[in-house]
């Protein structure tokens, strides 16, 4: 292994897999551990929910900034920066001993995870089609799926056995080998032909994709649809715990039947998206998700009520959201692929706000009355199958 800069071109899979995991690995870890953490610091749950709401603030807020800055400098020195603040956040977390530290920590290292949850598509973005984008992002997020999957597992299992400090450990040392992998693999895929651009001047073009009616409708669809995601991982712990009775593990080990399905979302999207097209993708998807709030509705309305009622019918939504996020991702950075680094900050920023609102919503309901978790899961899924319809529309003639 040499020192020597990577060369252009689109950077090994693998790469792209590892930073891309680093995020959601990280958003879920700490998961299991909240309702105990709010026992230990002695605070309510919802003050504990900030860790997640201000992490999704932190990652939403980073990608509007590194979008165009991506643009203009390109994406390696950007990527490099982000796993640098991570692996910062991370030590702070470990140490931390106080509530305002350890939200500190979060919001260090979401703002690593914000950069490359983002540039990590617009990389793909530079290297492929729309359609293969869609098939590339299928792929990759099937397989940081697995992250996700397992963060809730390891967070219950390190909290429980070393206490919460142990799960930033955990992602310091998840970290560090990926940021050496990535400065020695990850070469430049931005264009930069407007390199010598000021940063006011990327930032004008805001409005033009916010302006147009595909790029926003699609955005807000698949921005919804994960919304309802962000909502459950927010006010599912409190429901199994608090409400249930049962131990975080009972969480954790649910949680599997949602990362599968969402699993299976990406692979249809991998497998099929250059033949169904990123516009059908997006389209089934919603449909699925739709469905399944619907009926998860039907069993808080009519029982049982159990971690299994709970997880399995929601195994849908997260199908529909493995397909309507590549899908998606692929038709709102194709407006404009010449700034795609901006585009993919808009849409990861506006996934991931929409997503902090909900978990602040349902953090302060679900202790009062907890089938507002669905209810809120709901609500998410049919204005992202409004945004998508406006999306669709024909032009007036």
């Amino acid at each position: 292994m040499t020192g020597a800069r990577p060369q252009p071109g689109r950077p090994p899979l693998a790469v792209l897999v590892a930073i891309s995991t680093l995020q959601p690995f990280a958003l879920n870890v700490l998961a299991p551990a909240t309702p105990g953490l709010a026992r230990s610091l002695d605070t309510d749950y919802a003050t504990i929910q900030l860790t997640l709401t201000l992490y999704l603030l932190a990652v939403a807020m980073t990608q509007l900034i590194v979008g165009p800055i991506s643009d203009r400098i390109g994406r390696r020195p950007c990527v490099l920066a982000a796993l640098a603040l991570f692996i910062a956040g991370s030590l702070m977390g470990a140490v931390a001993t106080t509530i305002p530290a350890l939200l500190a920590a979060r919001i260090v290292q979401a703002m690593g995870g914000g950069t490359y949850f983002a540039l990590s598509r617009a990389i793909v973005r530079d290297t492929a089609s729309k359609n293969e984008a869609a098939s590339l992002i299928g792929y990759i997020t099937m397989a940081m799926v697995v992250s996700p999957m397992i963060a809730p597992l390891v967070g219950g299992f390190l909290d429980a056995n070393f206490g919460w400090r142990s799960i930033f450990v955990a992602t310091l040392a998840m970290a560090a080998p990926v940021t050496l992998a990535a400065y020695c693999r990850l070469g430049e895929t931005a264009r930069r032909e407007g390199a010598a651009a000021t940063l006011g001047a990327m930032a004008a073009t805001f409005p033009q994709l916010i302006g147009d009616r595909r790029f926003l409708g699609y955005t807000l669809a698949l921005s919804f649809t994960t919304a309802s995601f962000f909502v459950f991982i927010a006010g599912a712990p409190y429901v199994v715990v608090e409400t249930m009775g049962h131990e975080p593990y009972v969480y954790g080990l649910y949680s599997i039947a949602n990362a599968v399905g969402y699993m299976g979302g990406n692979f249809l999207s991998g497998r099929f998206g250059q033949r169904l097209g990123s516009e059908r993708l997006i389209l089934f998807g919603t449909a699925l998700s739709v469905v399944s709030v619907a009926a998860e509705a039907a069993f808080v309305a009519l029982g049982p009520w159990t971690p299994a009622t709970l997880f399995l019918p929601l195994c849908l939504n997260a199908l529909g959201n493995g397909m309507t996020i590549p899908g998606g991702t692929a038709v709102a950075l194709s407006v404009r692929p010449d700034l795609a680094g901006t585009a993919a900050g808009i849409v990861g920023a506006t996934q991931l706000g929409l997503g902090a609102l909900g978990a602040v919503i349902v953090g302060h309901t679900v202790p009062l009355w907890p089938p507002s978790l669905v209810v809120a899961m709901l609500a998410c899924v049919l204005v992202g199958l409004a945004a998508l319809h406006i999306a669709r529309l024909r032009p007036a003639t």
